[in-house]
């Protein structure tokens, strides 16, 4: 398997299913921007709450081939292996397909993922050991804290202005200084490099060091 991440923002996805492995393909879709529509005579509650919420669009029927005809990515979630294989075998070689219960059917596979802000860590075992997926995503979490997002926030700002206004034999030092660990869990510091960069843009001293 090749890994790789998708921007999905104003994409077709079609989810056959509404049961809870729908709703757990759908979870980690929901705030990628994408068009969502879940096909499927019944759905969970969340499902319903977010149909409500114009979130998704729920349709109230069985898939038929002409909702799949538009999709960049399917996903077959339905609780009939059957029903799984079929939806597979309509969609063409240029869809994405995933299908829950039979992933060799499909073209790519959902890995476990951590979401710190702009930090994404995907684990996988190529369906392996689902469960040694979920144990490593569980050590993540705890390396990783909700710190790592604000960090990455501002190591983007500082990295495009670092970009955009320093002449290209200072960035290598600047963007590597961003790195130090120390900055982490520093919100102040953070604040104080960012100033002294907007500073030394205004002062017109882009070519000196920053202080420690």
């Amino acid at each position: 398997m090749y890994p790789i991440h998708i921007n999905l923002t104003g994409r077709k996805v079609v989810v056959a299913g509404g049961g809870l492995v729908a709703f757990r393909k759908i979870k980690g879709l929901i705030n990628e921007e994408a068009k969502i529509t879940v096909i499927s005579p019944v759905v969970v509650n969340e499902i319903q709450e977010w149909h409500a919420e114009q979130k998704l669009i729920w349709i109230e029927r069985k898939v038929v081939r002409e909702d799949l005809v538009e999709a960049f990515l399917i996903v077959a979630a339905t609780n009939c292996t059957e029903s799984n294989s079929w939806i597979a075998e309509q969609a063409s070689p240029k869809q994405l397909v995933n299908v829950a219960d039979q992933p060799h059917l499909g073209n790519f596979i959902v890995p476990s993922v951590v979401k710190r802000g702009k930090l994404i860590l995907s684990v996988s075992t190529s369906g392996a050991s689902p469960s040694l997926s979920k144990s490593i995503k569980k050590e993540l979490q705890q390396k990783y804290s909700e710190d790592y997002e604000s960090y990455l926030d501002f190591l983007f700002e500082c990295r495009s202005i670092i970009k955009k206004e320093f002449p290209q034999n200072c960035r290598k030092a600047l963007l590597t200084k961003l790195t130090d660990q120390s900055f982490l869990y520093d919100e102040e510091k953070q604040r104080s490099y960012k100033q002294e960069l907007l500073k030394r843009i205004e002062r017109n001293l882009v070519n000196e060091p920053i202080n420690e």
